[in-house]
């Protein structure tokens, strides 16, 4: 392998984009309709990014038809192969919170639940991540001691008492429920946006009531007491 082809760019599934990567390996695979004169190729390649050292494939399909014209900053005529680039895994749409091995230990139900949730907006699954999301709210209550036999409103209510949530969560958390059921049971797909609202209300719901409370918990009893003044 020539020098100049050891290192290309590729979409890390850790670190994104455009990042600095070694070709471990490579294999370049080609055809050709001599009756049409057209051709194409794919570069298969196993990569090593520069930055986190994680190992992905990515794949590089051009072909004669895929060509993309245009003029450089002097006015010349230009064109170029346009590549279709493939990658697994799939890299990260929405970076995973830094809390969420802990779930691990607290429960593994709601981590796999998340985990799922991730997965399936990685995968562009819309409606399945929005009914997901739902779930791990579903699990989350349970955890905190509402009855899952309940309705979504009732949940809420009870949280509201309990002081879980505020006024303002509360109806961020139905409008969550809103959405949920609409992708459930009325086939709506929520757009890429909408989803990230959707799972900003979940990851902080989880993280206040299942992470934070616990470490609050933790950290009280660490705190030294107040020393008594000593009057002479």
């Amino acid at each position: 392998m020539p020098a100049e082809e050891k290192i290309t760019k590729g979409r890390c599934p850790e670190c994104g984009a455009e990042k600095n990567a070694d070709i471990v390996a490579a294999y370049k695979e080609s055809w050709r309709l001599d009756e049409h004169a057209i051709w194409g190729h794919t570069d298969y390649r196993i990569l090593k990014c520069r930055g986190c050292d994680s190992i992905y494939y990515q794949s590089a399909e051009a072909n004669s038809e895929s060509i993309n014209y245009y003029y450089d900053i002097d006015g010349n005529p230009k064109q170029e192969y346009e590549f279709v680039y493939s990658y697994w895994p799939s890299p990260l749409k929405r970076p995973r919170p830094s809390w969420l091995d802990e779930l691990i230990s607290l429960d593994s139900v709601l981590h796999s639940i998340l985990n799922e949730v991730y997965s399936g907006l990685d995968s562009d699954l819309a409606v399945l991540s929005a009914t997901g999301m739902r779930t791990a709210f579903d699990r989350a209550t349970e955890l905190l001691g509402v009855d899952p036999a309940k309705t979504f409103q009732e949940k809420l209510k009870d949280l509201l008492a309990a002081g879980k949530v505020g006024i303002t969560e509360k109806e961020a958390l139905a409008v969550l429920a809103d959405a949920g059921g609409a992708a459930a049971h009325r086939g709506w797909k929520p757009q890429p946006k909408q989803l990230e609202t959707m799972m900003d209300i979940v990851e902080a719901f989880c993280y206040r009531n299942v992470i934070l409370d616990g470490q609050v918990d933790k950290l009280k009893p660490q705190i030294p007491a107040k020393q008594k003044r000593q009057r002479f």
